[in-house]
Order: structure tokens, then sequence, then C-alpha cells
């Protein structure tokens, strides 16, 4: 079979029907369990290609959950900078029940496919990384059905791609040979023609969606939109319940308090490239205000120094959203916002435990009391 080529800005999506193994792709993806055991299947057959070491190096980075996603080298293999490992099931294969998600197995397995897929985008972000190649995450020893597999990665890849500019190569390969596993031997095309079907229906509605939008903002503006239509979130996308107000120089310590967050099963929003809070887009700072039940200060010498910040703040205090400071260092709050907030609570964030489970349980009461 050709592999099928589907295009989302100036990135592109590729479904092989192929072995993972050929890739070229900066990053090839492993579905394995939370011991990171690599035993069988696609992760087993990574460890023998590119060496035992990708192992150990992975499991220097547990513990870790169902959901999540483990950094590696890449070992011996020839075309690989890292391996992505995507934790799609209980080492002890036991199924695990997150706060926020009803028991049974459908809303978890949306869960596992949904979150690890969003990680290795934002892996990919961070690593300043451009390919990445994904197997069939989770058909495979987690047993999620190839149905449920391609909507989940098709909703989840397809949105990714089209709220960047970047270009970016991702790769799915659909049939992996293995010598594993024979049930999956013998897949053909059409066992997967969900998989084409589902992305063939995104990328046809992303460019349909996207040339109507940008006729009518042609049209009531006079000029096209100065930043991509597709990266313009709109408020019935928007389900978090957390927004960050931050300044983009404290980013480091922001990724970390964003995986603190992920963690706890807790969504938020964040104008993660600083886009928005210009005079163009001030509607979606407060559609996502609005939409939030907490807002998260993150309050720093550089955060208390932009208007922007302090902007964000006072139209949280107006909407009565619950304001939730966590210091990244001594510096007093802004004037315009200190007799808002200045009573309230703040956290002291260094990431250890303590300060960890403060902030979680402070952001899980105002939930409650919102």
């Amino acid at each position: 079979m050709n592999a099928r080529k589907y295009t989302y800005n100036n990135s592109t999506l590729t479904i092989v029907f192929g072995d993972i193994l050929e890739s070229k792709a900066e990053v090839i993806v492993s579905s394995d369990d939370t011991g990171v055991s690599m035993v069988g299947g696609i992760s087993g057959a990574i460890r023998r290609a590119g060496g035992e070491y990708i192992r150990d190096d992975a499991q220097k980075k547990l513990p870790a959950q169902v959901g999540d996603v483990i950094v590696s080298t890449a070992g011996n293999l020839p075309h690989q900078k890292y391996v992505f490992h995507c934790l799609s099931v209980n080492f002890e294969h036991k199924m695990e029940v997150f706060e926020g998600l009803r028991s049974n197995t459908d809303d978890m397995n949306n869960y596992i496919l949904q979150h690890s897929v969003d990680k290795c985008f934002r892996l990919l972000q961070a690593l300043d990384l451009h390919s990445i190649a994904f197997p069939c995450i989770g058909a495979g020893l987690a047993h999620i059905p190839l149905k449920q597999v391609a909507e989940n990665m098709a909703d989840v890849i397809s949105s990714n791609l089209c709220k960047t500019q970047k270009p970016y190569e991702i790769e799915l390969y659909l049939y992996e040979s293995t010598g594993f596993d024979n049930d999956r031997q013998k897949m053909s095309e059409m066992d997967y023609i969900d998989m084409f079907e589902n992305f063939a229906i995104k990328s046809a509605l992303y460019q349909h969606e996207t040339e109507a939008e940008v006729k009518r903002m042609t049209r009531e503006t006079g000029t096209r939109p100065k930043v991509a239509l597709s990266d313009i979130p709109k408020r019935e996308e928007m389900h978090h319940q957390v927004f960050i107000s931050y300044s983009r120089k404290d980013m480091e310590s922001v990724n970390m308090l964003r995986d603190l967050l992920e963690r706890n099963g807790i969504s938020y929003w964040i104008d993660k490239e600083g886009i928005f809070s210009g005079e163009n887009y001030k509607e979606v700072i407060v559609d996502a205000i609005e939409t939030a039940k907490a807002v998260i200060f993150v309050s720093s010498l550089n955060s208390n120094a932009s208007i922007n910040v302090i902007r964000e703040l006072g139209y949280a205090v107006k909407q009565c959203r619950t304001i939730i400071p966590v210091m990244l260092d001594d510096t007093p709050f802004a004037k315009s916002v200190r007799l808002d907030i200045a009573d309230i609570h703040q956290i002291n964030f260094s990431a250890d435990s303590a300060s960890e489970k403060e902030l979680i349980t402070s952001i899980l009461y105002a939930m409650d009391f919102n």
C-alpha cells in the first residue's frame, strides 16, 4: 500500500503501512507499560534494535502513571535522537482510576490516548524537534479498540497540527512487523479503514473551515488576519479549569507548574506564544478567563512588571474568579492589583512535595467553591 499524506498548515502527516523501525524521524514513539519493561510488541522491537540502554535510561525517570510520556535516549537506533515512551497500560495490568474520570474503560482509554499524544507534541516543541513517528498507541498490550485509537489519535494529532505554523513531519505506522504478535501479522489495509477515514475527514474539515473563516474575516475587516486562524482558540472549545497568568520570561518555572497540573488531571489554559495578549486578540484572553474556575498568578519580578499580566488579573478580579498567587520570588505585588490580592494566601512554589500539594489542594477547593 502506498503511504497516505495529509497537509495541515506547514506540516504533513503521513500514514504508513509498514515497519516503524524504518522511520528516519527524530523521535520514535514506543507504547509501553508504567514499568517501561519493553518486553514485547513495538517496545520490544525498539529495545532489541536500539539496545538495553534505552530501557535503562527510561526507567531512571520512573515512577510514572498511564497517560504519561517518558523521554529516553535512542540508544543505537540509526536515525533517532530520542524515544518517547507513551505509557498505555499499568505495569501490574490493573485499571487505574483518575480523579475526575468515570471509572469505565472508555474514559480511561480516551484519557491515555489524548494525554500521551498531546504530551508528545509539547515535548517536540520543548526539545525543538520537527519529526516524530507514532505507532497505534495502546492497540497492543493495552487492548484499546483500534476504532477508539483511530478517533483519538486523529483528533489530537489534527488539533495540534491545526494550531501551529511550524513545519512538523508526523508519521503514523499502522503495521509493525515485530514478530511478537501473530494477530498483528494478519492486519490488512481494510482493518485500518477507521484510521484513514478519521484523518481524511479531519484534514478536509480543517481546510474547509480555514478557507471559510479567512474569507469571512477578510470581508469584515478588509484585511487578512495577522495570526493564523487555526491558532485562534474558540470559546466553545475551551473546557479548562485553570487560567495561568505569567510572564514568558519565567517559562522554565511555568513548565514545571504545567507538568504538575497535568499529573493531577487539572486542565489549564495558557497563552504559550504570547500572541493573544495584544490589542487584536484580547477577546481570547477574556473568554479564557471567564471559562476558568481559578486563575493562577505566577508572581515574580517579571510578571509584576508585565502590563498584560496586570490586565489579566484585574479582569479576573472583576469576574470574581479565585486568584491563586504562586510565588517564584519575594517581589511585592504590582500596586495596581495589590489592594485586590494582598490578603490572598500565597504559595511559595519550589516544586517540592509540600508546595505542590498545597497548590493542588487550593485549586481543587476553588473548583468546588465555584
